[in-house]
């Protein structure tokens, strides 16, 4: 018997089949873009695994850092990239909530993205420089209420967790801070210990050394349970009745264009999982305080989903919105 395949599904073929069947991929560098300068949890994360996963891919798995606009212009150069696993985002959590805060978004983080894999999550801390009034969190909370818009806070930009995080407590406890962005965890700290922020809250992997240096003080952890790099630091939800539920942290999750084939995504899958999975790469994990995951492609869509959704909330109910 003759099968007759219409005309349009025939020209169609020859297109389609290349990208579903994949069988030498990778075929070339793979390019891992960090939507944020140097120093932040997903440059460390990315520079933890990339060696690793070039070793299982059998090609270079270079670092890019393209940040900016609270890491929507690293993120749009991926979801408008060739969806063939060739290039690929390692995000925080940042490149989905800030398009969040942008008319007309610049990108749908959920649409737009598919995740290859969570590979952990870090805790956030707010510090102030060892040299600030305030000694505990009592004292901060005093200080905020008496200083209020005189204080400011550096974060990583507009829309991004160390921005809404600092929104959220202003919104539990009624006290008014002025926002600072940066480009980037890093220079946000940098400016903090140059005296021109008062405040950051910031992710743990970029602020880990300043704290044990004694160059900042941390005054409260931002997560629901204490950091265990860090058990003498207080959560912020048991410093103030107020502040019950308080919990942000960020991510360094890994994720492709929407239409990339499921085959590079579960070869990529496999390579990340290996490489955080790695005895050097998990001890480091450990020390900078990576809570490791390792969710499957399905598990990392759900959470974007979920994230997605607690942080609009947030945004909507604080009218926070930047230009995009």
């Amino acid at each position: 018997m003759t099968i007759r395949i219409p005309r349009r599904a025939a020209l169609m073929l020859p297109l389609a089949t290349p990208a579903l069947a994949q069988p030498n991929w990778p075929d070339r560098p793979i390019n891992m873009i960090v939507p944020f300068p140097p120093g932040g949890t997903p440059d460390i994360g990315a520079r933890l695994v990339a060696p690793k996963m070039s070793e299982a891919l059998g090609q270079a798995v270079t670092v890019e850092n393209r940040g900016g606009a609270g890491a929507t212009i690293g993120t749009r150069a991926v979801v408008q990239a060739r969806p063939d696993g060739h290039t690929v985002l390692m995000g925080s959590i940042s490149f989905l909530t800030s398009p969040l805060t942008m008319r007309p978004m610049p990108y749908d983080p959920v649409a737009d993205l598919r995740v290859i894999s969570l590979i952990s999550t870090s805790p956030y801390i707010l510090v102030v420089r060892a040299d600030a009034p305030p000694r505990d969190i009592a004292g901060f909370h005093a200080w905020t209420r008496a200083e209020g818009a005189r204080l400011n806070y550096g974060s990583a930009g507009m829309g991004t967790p160390l921005h809404l995080g600092a929104e959220l407590y202003k919104m539990m406890m009624g006290v008014q801070l002025t926002h600072v962005p940066y480009r980037g965890s890093g220079p946000a700290l940098t400016a903090l210990l140059a005296g021109e922020v008062n405040m950051v809250f910031a992710d743990v992997p970029g602020a880990a050394a300043h704290i044990r240096a004694g160059t900042v003080r941390a005054l409260a952890a931002m997560t629901e349970a204490r950091i265990s790099q860090f058990p003498d630091v207080p959560t912020m939800a048991e410093s103030d009745r107020r502040l019950a539920g308080y919990d942000v942290y960020t991510w360094a999750m890994l994720a492709a264009p929407k239409a990339t084939p499921d085959g590079p995504v579960n070869r990529l899958h496999e390579a990340a999982i290996r490489a955080a999975r790695a005895e050097d790469v998990a001890r480091r994990f450990g020390e900078l305080g990576f809570d490791y995951v390792g969710s499957t492609p399905a598990a990392g869509d759900a959470r974007l989903l979920r994230e997605r959704d607690k942080w609009r909330e947030v945004i909507e109910r604080g009218n926070i919105r930047a230009e995009g």
